[in-house]
């Protein structure tokens, strides 16, 4: 029998930007796919992210996700 997922998966944290590469305090997830991108890059390159400021697309793997 399979076990559901009982943990819901992070969608902000600390993490490894896949922008910049620096570690940072607050990061965006995906968690469809896990890519990563820090606060400032989500804010200097805004208009490949978000059309609206309510939701954000993943350039990795297309999923859009609510902010």
């Amino acid at each position: 029998m399979k076990k559901e997922k009982t943990k819901k998966e992070k969608k902000l944290g600390p993490g490894v930007c896949d922008f910049c590469g620096e570690e940072q305090p607050l990061c965006y997830i995906c968690t469809n796919c896990g890519f990563t991108i820090c606060q400032r890059c989500f804010i200097e390159h805004q208009k490949l992210f978000t059309r609206t400021g309510v939701t954000w697309l993943c350039i990795n793997c297309s999923s859009w996700h609510t902010l």
